[in-house]
């Protein structure tokens, strides 16, 4: 009996040790499958194994690299590929584009986002270029720097950039993912978006006809806008949506907004915990209901909120979207909202442990 019960026990230490020798990257995130009636199989895959993420954000969306105090370092591709497992790469190309109906790229803004895609392609993760801050498309006031363009011609260059981009990018791995429009708003609320995205994924699909394509809601992708979105019908599609409740804690001490909110919100009461968890499962409810995946493309909290509400609230949002099933890319690396520090070179401990541990 118990030679018997010895070698039962030496039976489960060996399998243990073969399932932990054929175990994924640590940094691999198990997460419940998603809702996917409406698309492929390897569209549904691929939605799953966003995993955990990051925006490498105010780099090349900025109107020039740079002009928002930071750039896309060598070395920042080596951080976040080492660590998460989507990367999601915020570019506005309009800003680099002629300014007439065609929008022809300027090559050496398009090859500077060809160096920083293939660099992250080749460490193995999955990365996210979208078109983002198009702020005449959505009838917003130009940032600093940024080209006015004939209003006859903005949604016209917005097909046509998409046209060159897929052009240029359609013999990479599906790793590569496109994302239309970040945050559509504004003028491109309702069915101004509905109408103009199909147009837009049509150029895509002329020369990626399979490649997974993300589109997002109106009101700045916002949960509540799901049930307002009319989708192509394309069995390759992702949905993107982003989420910064409660707003007053997050977006707190932010310059530029209208009306800012004042210093000094914490994080996370019970009334703030239940509006970041009905908006995740709204957006879930409404996955489950229309059969696409999600993907939680922003979340963040900025700089001046205090650093134990930024831990905690961050934390929370990771597992109320992991536990419906919905991958994440944070709000964002090494900028005002980042997990990063430019300054120590370093990452932001507390942030880094509520997102990774």
């Amino acid at each position: 009996m118990i030679d018997s019960l010895r070698a039962f026990l030496l039976l489960v230490i060996s399998l243990g040790a073969t399932l932990a020798a054929a175990a994924p990257p640590a940094r691999r995130t198990a997460v419940a499958p998603p809702s996917c009636a409406a698309v492929t199989a390897q569209t549904c895959a691929t939605a799953r194994a966003l995993g955990r993420g990051i925006n490498l954000g105010n780099m090349l969306e900025a109107p020039r690299e740079g002009d928002w105090g930071v750039k896309l370092e060598p070395a920042y591709i080596d951080q976040v590929a080492s660590t998460f497992d989507t990367v999601r790469v915020p570019v506005r190309w309009s800003n680099h584009a002629a300014l007439g109906a065609d929008a022809r790229l300027d090559e050496a803004f398009a090859a500077r986002v060809d160096q920083v895609v293939d660099a992250l392609l080749a460490r193995g993760v999955y990365v996210i270029i979208d078109m983002h801050h198009y702020n005449q498309l959505s009838g917003d006031r130009l940032h600093p720097n940024e080209q006015e363009v004939d209003p006859a011609v903005m949604e016209a260059r917005l097909v046509n950039m998409w046209r060159q981009i897929a052009q240029r990018y359609k013999d990479r791995p599906p790793r590569l993912l496109f994302e239309l429009l970040n945050e559509p708003h504004g003028r491109l609320n309702g069915e101004a978006w509905n109408t103009l995205a199909p147009k837009v994924l049509a150029a895509v699909r002329a020369s990626n006809p399979d490649r997974p394509v993300l589109i997002g809601p109106g009101e700045w992708n916002s949960v509540h806008e799901l049930k307002r979105l009319r989708l192509p019908p394309d069995r390759n599609i992702i949905v993107a949506v982003h989420n910064y409740d409660p707003f007053n804690f997050t977006h707190q001490g932010v310059e530029h907004l209208a009306k800012p909110f004042p210093t000094g919100t914490t994080c996370c009461d019970a009334a703030q915990r239940k509006a970041i968890s009905d908006a995740l499962e709204t957006a879930r409810q409404w996955s489950a209901a229309s059969g696409h995946p999600l993907h939680l493309g922003e979340f963040g909290s900025y700089e001046k909120a205090d650093l134990k509400s930024r831990e905690a609230y961050t934390r929370f949002v990771r597992d109320e979207a992991e536990r419906r099933g919905i991958p994440w890319t944070f709000w964002e690396f090494a900028s005002e909202f980042g997990a990063w520090s430019p300054r120590t070179g370093q990452w932001v401990e507390p942030l880094r442990r509520a997102l990774l541990d």
